[in-house]
C-alpha cells in the first residue's frame, strides 16, 4: 500500500500543485487562435458522461485516430492504452488481452473465458467475437479496472465498448482505398442519411481488406499470414431524434487467415514456417440487434437486444517440423525437420459454432438529474458446438473425433448510483447480482492411439451465484483538476473447458472454478494552459483469487487444470496536449508489477511463489505526434499532414514457470499525406523498422520455444474522399 500512496502523491504534485501558476505560463503565445481539445464523450457506463469527470481509470480512442487499413485490430487498440497487451492466438476469435495484469494465466479455456468485457454499442459478445473489425467506429472507449457492476460476467480487469456511428440522418459519405507491398489493398466505404425525412435514417458501412503474408514457409513454400477481411454493417434509425426512437443494426464478417500456430524462435531464419500444410484460420460473425430508447418525464427506458451466430474452422499442423526436430533433440532423440513433414500426421481440424443471445433492460436517470442513477436486468445466453478430428503422434489427448456441446446462460440484476454531497464531492456506488448457469455434453471416439480408450461420454453442470460491485468517490479541487478513489469487486466465471482433454484417458473435465479480483485505485485528472494539455492518471492495486490456469508438461504431455492466486500494481499516465496551433502530441506510459501468491505446496502446474504473471510486460509506451501546415508557396493550397507512432510492449513471460521470456518490441507507423476540402493522399509505412513482433509463445523445451507472430514492415499509399 505503500507505492499506492506515494504513487498518488506523484500524481497529486504533477496535475495539481503550482496550478494556478503554471497555467499562465510555460507553453508560448499563439498567434493564431488556439484550437481546444475537444471534450471527450463516455457512454461504457450506460450513461453520457464526460470523461473528464467520470471516476473510472479509461482511454477513449476516437474513431478518426483509429488506422483503419490495420488487420490487426485487436493490436491497434492495445498499443493505444497503458497497461493492456493484446495477445494473439494465430486463430480468428481466439485472441484475448491482459489489462493491468489480470489475464488467462495460460490461454482461455472456452469462449466465455475472458477477463476483459467486450461489447459494440453495449451488446455483449465473448471471445469469439473479439476482435472484430473496427468498422465505421465513432470512438473506443478501454475501461480498466473491473467492471461487473455494469458489464457483467468475466469483465474481470476491465472492459471495452466499441461505439459505431450511428444512422442519424446526416447527410455523408466517406470512402477510403490503400494499395502497398505484400499484397495489401483495401477498401472502405460508409454512407448515411435520410430514407424518410426525420422519420427513417440510414447508413451502411463495408470494407474489404487483404493482404498476402510475410512469413515464409521452408517445407511447402510460400508465405504464412494471409488475411482477407470482409464486413459490411446497416443500420436503421427509426425517429432518431425524438424521444422515443430505435435503432436496428445487421451486420456480416467474414475473416480468412493462414497464420502459423508454431513458429521456432531459436530458429537462425526465424520468423519461418515448417507447417506441412497451408494453416487455415476462417471465422463468420452474422450479427443482428435493436436498441429502443423512450425519455419519459421521470426516466430513460432503453432495451437493447442482441444475437450473434459465430462460425469458426481451423485446420493446423500441430508439430511444426523445426520445432518438434529441436524439441526431440532436447531429450536426445536427433530427427530431422524432414522427419515431421507428413500432412497426414499430426494435424487438427476444427469446426466451432456459437450463438449468443442478450437482452439488456434499463432505467435511467433523466438527462440533466443532480442524482445520476441506472437499474436494470440483463439476460445472455451461448450455445457453443464443437467438432474436432485431430492426429498426433505424440499427444493421447490429439487423437479422435470430439463432439462436444456447452449451454451458458446468466440471469443478472444491477443498479448503479452517483450523489453529490456538495459542489465538488460525489459519490458513487454500483451493485450487481448474478446467476449463471452451464452445462456440457460431450462424447470422444478414439482413433486408436495407444493409451487411449475406445469411446467416452461426459455430460455436467455447473451453477453459480455471485455479486460484483464498485464504490467511489471523486472531489474537483478546481473546474481543471480532479482525483477519485475506488474499490472494486470483479468476477470471472467458472465453467468447462471446451476440448475436454481428459476424454481419451477415459475421465471426465471437472469444471474450473471461478475466479475474483478485490481492486483499490487512486486516480487524478487534469486540464491545463486553457485547456490545451490534458493529464489522467492513477495507481492501482489488484488481489486476485482463483485466477484460471491451463499448464502443459512437454515432458509427459499432459496438460493441468487449476487456480491460482495472484497480484499486481502499479500506475499509468496519459497525455494529449497542443503544444502550437500545428501540432499535437499524445502518449501514454503503463507500469506493472505481478506476483504469483499462495502457491500450493506440490503444486504440478508449474506455478512458483513470486513468480511473475505470464502474458503481462512491466512496461507499455506509446507516443504520437500529429503536424499539420497550411500550404501556400508557389501557388500550392491545403494542408501538408504528418503523424508518427511509437509503442512498445515490454518483456513478459511466457508461461506460469517463467521458463522462458518473451522479447520485447517497439514499432513504429510514419504517414505523410495532403489535404484539401474533401479529398485526402498520404503515402504509410507501418512497423517501419521491420520489427517481428511476438504476441504469444509456447514452452516446449529449453531450445524449443514457439511464437505467434504479427506482421514485419507494410509500404504504401492511400487516399480518402468524403463528401
Amino acid at each position: 500500500m505503500a507505492r499506492l500512496r506515494n504513487g498518488f502523491i506523484f500524481l497529486v504534485l504533477v496535475s495539481g500543485i503550482g496550478l494556478p501558476v503554471v497555467a499562465q505560463e510555460g507553453f508560448p503565445e499563439e498567434t493564431e487562435e488556439p484550437t481546444i481539445l475537444d471534450t471527450i464523450i463516455l457512454s461504457a457506463r450506460l450513461r453520457d458522461e464526460i470523461l473528464f469527470e467520470a471516476p473510472v481509470a479509461a482511454t477513449v480512442i476516437g474513431g478518426e485516430d483509429l488506422d483503419w487499413g490495420s488487420s490487426e485490430p485487436g493490436a491497434a487498440l492495445a498499443r493505444r492504452t497503458p497497461n493492456f497487451n493484446f495477445v494473439d492466438f494465430a486463430i480468428p476469435g481466439n485472441s484475448f488481452g491482459s489489462i493491468r495484469g489480470i489475464g488467462p494465466l495460460g490461454s482461455p479455456l472456452n469462449s466465455l473465458d475472458n477477463t476483459i468485457g467486450f461489447s459494440t454499442n453495449g451488446v455483449p459478445t465473448t471471445s469469439f467475437g473479439f476482435s472484430p473489425t473496427l468498422l465505421d467506429v465513432e470512438r473506443v472507449e478501454v475501461l480498466r479496472g473491473p467492471q461487473g457492476t455494469l458489464f457483467g460476467r468475466n469483465a474481470l480487469g476491465g472492459s471495452i465498448n466499441v461505439v459505431t456511428r450511428a444512422p442519424d440522418g446526416d447527410r455523408d459519405l466517406n470512402v477510403g482505398v490503400e494499395l502497398g507491398n505484400k499484397g495489401t489493398r483495401n477498401l472502405d466505404l460508409a454512407a448515411g442519411g435520410w430514407l424518410s425525412k426525420d422519420v427513417l435514417a440510414s447508413r451502411l458501412a463495408v470494407r474489404l481488406q487483404n493482404f498476402d503474408g510475410d512469413i515464409p514457409n521452408a517445407i511447402i513454400g510460400g508465405k504464412e499470414g494471409d488475411a482477407e477481411i470482409a464486413a459490411a454493417r446497416l443500420a436503421f434509425g427509426i425517429n432518431p431524434d425524438r424521444p422515443i426512437n430505435a435503432t436496428i443494426t445487421l451486420g456480416r464478417e467474414e475473416e480468412n487467415r493462414n497464420n502459423p500456430l508454431y513458429l521456432h524462435i531459436e530458429n537462425p531464419s526465424f520468423a519461418v514456417s515448417g507447417s506441412d500444410i497451408e494453416p487455415v484460420g476462417e471465422r463468420t460473425i452474422t450479427s443482428a440487434s435493436a436498441k429502443l430508447e423512450a425519455e419519459l418525464d421521470r426516466f430513460t427506458l432503453t432495451s437493447t437486444t442482441g444475437f450473434q451466430d459465430i462460425d469458426i474452422f481451423t485446420e493446423t499442423d500441430d508439430t511444426d517440423s523445426f520445432l518438434f526436430s529441436a524439441f526431440n533433440a532436447d531429450f536426445g532423440l536427433v530427427l530431422p525437420p524432414s522427419f515431421f513433414t507428413d500432412p497426414n500426421q499430426d494435424f487438427g481440424r476444427v469446426n466451432e459454432s456459437e450463438q449468443i443471445f442478450s437482452q439488456e433492460v434499463r432505467l435511467n436517470s433523466p438527462a440533466g438529474s443532480a442524482i445520476e442513477w441506472v437499474a436494470g436486468f440483463s439476460y445472455f445466453r451461448s450455445e457453443y458446438d464443437q467438432d474436432r478430428l485431430q492426429q498426433s503422434n505424440f499427444f493421447g489427448s490429439l487423437n479422435g473425433t470430439y463432439d462436444t456441446r456447452i449451454e451458458s446462460q446468466t440471469w443478472a440484476g444491477f443498479g448503479d448510483i452517483s450523489v453529490p454531497i456538495n459542489e465538488r464531492l460525489t459519490v458513487s456506488t454500483g451493485l450487481r447480482l448474478a446467476r449463471d448457469e452451464q452445462t456440457i455434453d460431450s462424447t470422444y471416439v478414439s482413433n486408436g492411439f495407444p493409451g487411449t480408450v475406445p469411446t467416452y461420454t461426459q455430460q455436467g453442470s455447473f451453477e453459480d451465484e455471485y455479486a460484483t460491485g464498485r464504490f467511489a468517490v471523486d472531489y474537483q479541487w478546481q473546474d481543471d483538476f480532479i482525483s477519485f478513489a475506488s474499490i472494486a469487486r470483479g468476477y470471472s466465471s467458472g465453467g468447462f473447458e471446451r476440448y475436454t482433454s481428459n476424454s481419451a484417458a477415459g475421465l471426465d473435465t471437472p469444471p474450473f472454478r471461478p475466479s475474483t479480483v478485490w481492486t483499490y485505485e487512486i486516480g487524478s485528472r487534469a486540464r491545463l494552459f486553457d485547456d490545451r494539455l490534458w493529464l489522467s492518471g492513477s495507481v492501482f492495486f489488484n488481489d486476485v483469487t482463483g485466477g484460471q490456469l491451463v499448464a502443459f508438461d512437454a515432458t509427459t504431455f499432459d496438460l493441468f487444470f487449476d487456480n491460482q492466486d495472484y497480484r499486481s500494481h502499479g500506475a499509468e499516465l496519459e497525455v494529449e496536449a497542443e503544444l502550437t496551433t500545428n501540432l499535437t502530441l499524445r502518449g501514454a506510459l503503463g507500469y506493472t508489477e505481478t506476483e504469483i501468491v499462495n502457491v500450493s505446496s506440490g503444486s504440478v502446474t508449474g506455478a512458483v511463489e513470486g513468480n511473475r504473471v505470464p502474458n503481462m510486460p512491466r512496461v507499455t509506451a506509446s507516443l504520437g505526434l500529429d503536424f499539420r501546415q497550411k500550404l501556400g508557396l508557389f501557388g500550392t493550397s491545403g494542408d501538408f499532414v504528418f503523424s508518427a507512432d511509437v509503442s512498445h510492449v515490454g518483456a513478459r513471460q511466457a508461461d506460469i514457470a517463467n521458463s522462458f521470456e518473451i522479447d520485447g518490441y517497439t514499432l513504429a507507423d510514419l504517414r505523410v499525406g495532403w489535404e484539401k476540402e474533401n479529398l485526402e493522399l498520404y503515402g504509410y509505412a507501418r512497423n517501419v523498422f521491420d520489427e517481428r513482433p511476438i504476441y504469444f509463445a509456447s514452452v516446449f523445451s529449453p531450445n524449443a520455444n514457439a511464437a505467434i507472430v504479427g506482421r514485419g514492415r507494410q509500404l504504401g499509399i492511400g487516399a480518402r474522399w468524403q463528401w
